[in-house]
C-alpha cells in the first residue's frame, strides 16, 4: 500500500501541474465572442490573443448622448467607446446629453482609459464643428482648422457676417477659426467694407484708404494702404507710375498681351484696320482728283485751238 502510495502522489501532482499550466495558457490565449464584445475582435500580439476595436469614424458631428451620461461625436464614437471599455453603452438620446460634460462613471477596467475620460475627450472633440479637426492628442487646442486657400484666384465675395473676403475659401476659413456659421451673401465686396485681421495682416486684395497726411501723395489717383501698411496708388485711366505722375501711352498696335487676354489682341485688330480703311480712302480721293484736272487741261487746250481755227476761217 506504501508503494501505491507513493506511485499514485506523482501522478495526482502531475495532472494538478498540467491542469494550471493549460489554465495559464488558455487564459493568455483566451479571445472569443464572450470576452471581446461590442464589434472587437481578436488579433495575434505575440504569443497572446488581443480584443481589438478597429472602428473608421467620420469626423462629422451629430453628436448622441450616451447612456453613462457622455457626449460623443457621432453614433461611431459611442460604439467605439464601448468596445474599448467592454461594457454596453446604449444610446440615450439624439444630441448633446444635458448633463456636464465627462459626467459618465469611470468603471472601465481597460487600459484605454475611464468612462470620465473618453467622454471627455469625445465631448470636447463635439464642439469642432465647420471643416474643423479634433486633435484628441492636443492638450490645450482641440479643434484645428487645415483649411488651404492660397491655391485660390482672387474672386471677392461678401459674406454674412458683413466683411468682403478675398474668394469663397476665406470664408470657410473664417467660419472654422471663429466656430461660427458665415456664408457667402452675395459676389462682390460689401458695400461697407470692413478690413480684416488674418494673421499676418489684411486679406489680399483688401485696401483701407490713407490718412489726410498722405494728401497729395498721388497726383493723378487714389491713395491706399496695402496689407503691409504701406502707401500705394490706384492710378486714374491715363497715368502710371508709383505715383501716378506718368502719362500712360495709348498706343495699343504695338502692344503684346498675354494669351489670357485675347480681347486686346482684338481691339489692336479692329484699330488697325480702321486706320488702313482711312489710309486707303485717303489715297482713293488723292488718284480720283487727278484725272479731273486733266481733263480740265485737255478741255482748255481744245478750246483755245477751236478758236484759233475759228479765226482764220473768218479772216
Amino acid at each position: 500500500t506504501i508503494i501505491s502510495v507513493v506511485r499514485i502522489l506523482p501522478a495526482a501532482q502531475l495532472a494538478v501541474c498540467s491542469h494550471y499550466l493549460s489554465e495559464k495558457k488558455s487564459d493568455l490565449r483566451v479571445c472569443d465572442d464572450s470576452t471581446c464584445r461590442f464589434g472587437g475582435t481578436c488579433r495575434e500580439d505575440g504569443a497572446q490573443l488581443k480584443c481589438v476595436c478597429q472602428f473608421q469614424c467620420h469626423k462629422n458631428y451629430v453628436p448622441v448622448c450616451g447612456s453613462n451620461g457622455d457626449t460623443y461625436q457621432n453614433e461611431c464614437y459611442r460604439r467605439q467607446a464601448s468596445c474599448k471599455q467592454q461594457r454596453l453603452i446604449s444610446r440615450v438620446s439624439d444630441g448633446p446629453c444635458s448633463t456636464d460634460p465627462g459626467s459618465g462613471s469611470g468603471d472601465g477596467d481597460d487600459d484605454e482609459g475611464s468612462g470620465s475620460d473618453v467622454g471627455k475627450k469625445f465631448t470636447k472633440c463635439s464642439t469642432c464643428k465647420y471643416g474643423a479637426e479634433c486633435d484628441e492628442d492636443s492638450e490645450d487646442v482641440w479643434c484645428i482648422c487645415n483649411i488651404d486657400c492660397s491655391g485660390h484666384n482672387e474672386n471677392p465675395v461678401c459674406a454674412t457676417d458683413g466683411n468682403s473676403y478675398n474668394n469663397p475659401c476665406l470664408v470657410r476659413e473664417a467660419s472654422c477659426m471663429k466656430q461660427e456659421q458665415i456664408d457667402v451673401k452675395h459676389l462682390g465686396r460689401c458695400p461697407d467694407t470692413r478690413i480684416l485681421d488674418h494673421g499676418e495682416g489684411l486679406y489680399p486684395g483688401m485696401s483701407i484708404p490713407c490718412a489726410d497726411s498722405f494728401s497729395g501723395f498721388c497726383v493723378h489717383g487714389k491713395c491706399e494702404i496695402n496689407k503691409y501698411n504701406m502707401a500705394t496708388c490706384r492710378c486714374d485711366a491715363g497715368y502710371k507710375g508709383p505715383q501716378c505722375d506718368e502719362p500712360q501711352d495709348f498706343n495699343i498696335l504695338y502692344v503684346v498681351p498675354s494669351g489670357q487676354k485675347l480681347h486686346y489682341v482684338l481691339i489692336a485688330a479692329i484699330i488697325g484696320a480702321v486706320q488702313i480703311a482711312i489710309i486707303v480712302a485717303v489715297v482713293m480721293c488723292i488718284t480720283r482728283k487727278c484725272p479731273k484736272n486733266n481733263r480740265g487741261r485737255r478741255q482748255k487746250q481744245n478750246l483755245g485751238h477751236f478758236s484759233s481755227d475759228t479765226n482764220n476761217r473768218m479772216v
